[in-house]
């Protein structure tokens, strides 16, 4: 059953065991207890044994790709009777053949707030001498399914960035849910691409984001999510952390990024099939702090000039070093129950607004408004601690005619 933890919040871990669960049994069961005549083969709630949760969905940079979600449990398998053990044939997940084993289904809930689905990938038990065991299960989301298959050959004719993806998902070889994806509308047109034998499945999904430059991850619902270019955007942040007000959520930690790990003021873009690379810099920013390189090569675009707009966009995002907040933390513990529903649905790609209060020097207040990139949670009895890593977004407000100014670069038409 759900587990409530001491600040108050409840939880749930939730198995598929695929064996029959909570059947009645005679001599066994309690009248007017839990178990039915048939039984059920969905999820199991496992919570009573968990110890300690830790999920890692997103990724380092906002030039790296999204690498497959992982959750990771420690259940204590001695408390739940040898449950998790697929060596005990005894357990009531066991039906000829363990059923909790690897690709089974994985829920991690806080209250009705999904914090991770997605399948198991590994189950260890450790024994400690002479009669303690603990279960360890590793899981992963869909961008783990997606890198586990390929693709047999095939020559899509060229469509937007959105379409090829969809294409992809839809390879009979791949098959991934219809019901498991939220794919947005591209800006950019993908070329005729001839995909050879066993190419992997997520590589070539990676390389349409590329193309677009915007992100292909898995949410915190394992849909599998595609949003088109990142470049300005009209949206308002949905959370506030470090503010004064009673709706901002408290940071425990906060860190500022300065460096070169997004300075680039060369791009290359070598488009699939093309005849040249696509090459951009600048020349003020080179003189600065030297050449600094970005490259891409094999973009399935449909054509150059669409590879040097896309190595353009890249370089005006990235010719400079910026100042920015690149990660914070926070807990429940230290956030009012009023603020959990918002902080516990937090995901990838999301808006928010970070400011940093200071005691000397100045400015006194630093407010930025930047994109989630990364989501990461540890859940253990005495706290459930959030990071979130974080990457620059400049947000724009409607361009209102008689009022605003040409060439200011906080506006835009929508």
């Amino acid at each position: 059953m759900p587990r409530t933890l001491k600040w108050g919040q409840e939880y749930s871990v939730l198995l598929d065991v695929g064996a029959v669960a909570d059947a009645f049994i005679l001599d066994t069961s309690t009248l007017d207890g839990t178990d039915t005549l048939d039984g059920t083969t969905d999820f199991v709630d496992a919570t009573e044994y968990v110890l300690a949760v830790a999920v890692q969905r997103g990724r380092g940079s906002q030039t790296d790709q999204f690498q497959p979600g992982t959750c990771r449990i420690l259940a204590d398998d001695r408390a739940s009777g040898r449950l998790f053990d697929p060596a005990n044939t005894a357990s009531t997940w066991y039906e000829g053949d363990f059923d909790l084993a690897p690709r089974r289904a994985i829920k991690v809930l806080a209250g009705t707030a999904e914090l991770f689905v997605g399948a198991i990938t590994d189950l260890d038990i450790t024994y400690e001498m002479p009669n303690l065991s603990f279960a360890s299960i590793v899981a992963a989301d869909g961008l783990y399914e997606l890198s586990r298959t390929a693709l047999t050959a095939f020559t899509p004719s060229s469509q937007l960035t959105s379409a090829r993806v969809s294409a992809i998902l839809n390879r009979p070889e791949v098959n991934f849910s219809t019901a498991l994806r939220d794919i947005a509308t591209g800006v950019a047109t993908c070329g005729t691409v001839a995909y050879a034998d066993n190419t992997n499945t997520l590589s070539a999904l990676q390389a349409v984001a590329i193309a677009e430059d915007g992100r292909l991850f898995a949410n915190r619902k394992n849909q599998i999510v595609f949003d088109e270019r990142i470049a300005f955007t009209f949206s308002t942040a949905i959370a506030s952390f470090g503010g004064t007000a009673a709706t901002d959520i408290p940071i425990l930690a906060i860190g500022v990024a300065y460096g070169q790990e997004t300075l680039f003021n060369r791009v290359q873009v070598d488009v699939d099939g093309g005849t040249a690379a696509q090459v951009v810099s600048d020349a003020t920013s080179q003189t600065k702090y030297g050449v600094q390189t970005l490259s891409f090569s094999s973009v399935p675009l449909n054509t150059l000039a669409a590879g040097s707009a896309l190595a353009q966009n890249l370089l005006d995002k990235y010719k400079d070093p910026k100042i920015r907040f690149n990660e914070i933390s926070t807990s429940l513990n230290a956030c009012g129950s009023a603020l959990w529903p918002t902080v516990l649905t937090l995901d990838v790609g999301d808006v928010i607004s970070v400011t940093k209060t200071y005691d000397q020097g100045l400015p006194l207040t630093r407010t930025d408004s930047v994109f989630i990139e990364s989501v990461a949670h540890d859940i253990t009895p005495s706290d459930h601690r959030i990071r979130f890593g974080l990457g620059q977004a400049q947000l724009l407000t409607a361009f209102i005619l008689d009022q605003d100014e040409l060439d200011d670069v906080n506006v835009g038409l929508q």
